[in-house]
C-alpha cells in the first residue's frame, strides 16, 4: 500500500510528515539573555558574604558561642560539635558560594542551615510572636539567607563562576 506521497505506508514511516513541535529549537536560547542573566547570578551569589561575618564574628570568641549553643535545647545535646558546625558552615558555604564552586550543593547546605537555625530557634524562643512590633516577621533576616540561597539550588552560578571554568568543555 502506498502512502499520500508516493511512498511505501511501513508503521515506521507513519508519523514522518506530521509537525512536531518539539522539533523547532528553543524560543529563547541560553545566550540571547547575555550578560544580564549571569551579572544578576553572580549579585545573588555575592549576597551571601554578609553570612561570612556572622561566622567570623562566632570563630572569634568560640567559647562564648558554644556556650550559647549549649543552653538551646537542641544543641546542649553535643555543644561542640553543633558550634563548630555551624561557624564552619557560615564561613565556608559562603564563600563557595561566592566564588561559585559548587554553587547548587553548597547553596543547598546554606538554605537547609539557615532554614534550620530559623526553626529551632525563632518559633521555640519564649514569647513568640509571628510579627514583631514594627511589622515586621520575627527572624526575617534568617529566612532572607533561605530566600537567596534557593534560587541557586535551581539556576547554578552563572557563566561567571568557577563551576562554569571547573566544567568548560564537559558533555
Amino acid at each position: 500500500m502506498t502512502g499520500p506521497d508516493g511512498g511505501d505506508d511501513a508503521v515506521t514511516d507513519y508519523h514522518r510528515g506530521v509537525y512536531d513541535d518539539w522539533d523547532d529549537a528553543p524560543a529563547v536560547d541560553a545566550e540571547a539573555h547575555g550578560h544580564g542573566l549571569d551579572f544578576g547570578l553572580l549579585l545573588l551569589r555575592l549576597a551571601s558574604l554578609p553570612l561570612l561575618a556572622h561566622g567570623l564574628h562566632k570563630a572569634a570568641d568560640m567559647a562564648a558561642f558554644v556556650d550559647e549553643v549549649a543552653d538551646h535545647p537542641v544543641g546542649g545535646q553535643s555543644p561542640d560539635f553543633f558550634a563548630w558546625l555551624l561557624m564552619l558552615g557560615q564561613v565556608a558555604l559562603p564563600v563557595l558560594v561566592a566564588v561559585g564552586l559548587f554553587t547548587r550543593p553548597a547553596a543547598f547546605l546554606v538554605a537547609a542551615m539557615m532554614a534550620a537555625i530559623w526553626a529551632l530557634t525563632v518559633p521555640l524562643s519564649i514569647g513568640y510572636t509571628p510579627l514583631t512590633p514594627e511589622g515586621a516577621l520575627t527572624g526575617e533576616a534568617v529566612l532572607l539567607y533561605v530566600g537567596l540561597a534557593l534560587p541557586l539550588v535551581f539556576t547554578g552560578a552563572g557563566r561567571w563562576s568557577l563551576d562554569a571554568m571547573r566544567t568548560t568543555g564537559r558533555p
